[in-house]
């Protein structure tokens, strides 16, 4: 008989301590260092952080030729590291041969970007004017 008013008694404070526990945040309590990090400190936990995101990519026949490409160009760019003597209007300047070759191509891309650019743009606008 005691048994049955003990359960009568308690289960308001079983709730009571149920709730409680379902009250109390899920995340645990965050502690806090004695001094604050410095800017170093913050940098690298930030470059982490990008550098973290960074998946590898699929392994595939694709990926092998752009790795093996890029291989080729980093030894020809090893291979061709020697001084060229280059003239322009009354300078003289000795810049590697490497360094010339990937300006070049730098130089021939930008080009290409822009005549395509311009000829784009003049193609929307003759249709603006189509339009009108």
């Amino acid at each position: 008989m005691a048994d049955e008013l003990d359960d009568l008694q308690y289960p308001v404070q079983e709730q009571e301590a149920k709730q409680d526990v379902e009250e109390q945040p899920v995340h645990p309590a965050k502690a806090l260092p004695a001094r604050k990090p410095g800017w170093l400190a913050r940098l690298g936990k930030r470059i982490s952080n990008q550098i973290a995101r960074i998946g590898l990519p699929e392994w595939n026949l694709r990926n092998f030729l752009y790795g093996l490409a890029l291989l080729l160009v980093l030894v020809l760019i090893w291979r061709n590291w020697v001084d060229v003597r280059l003239d322009v209007l009354v300078w003289r300047f000795d810049i590697p041969k490497s360094v010339l070759i990937i300006a070049a191509i730098l130089l021939g891309a930008g080009l290409v970007r822009a005549w395509d650019a311009y000829h784009s743009r003049q193609a929307a606008q003759a249709e603006q004017t189509e339009e009108m």
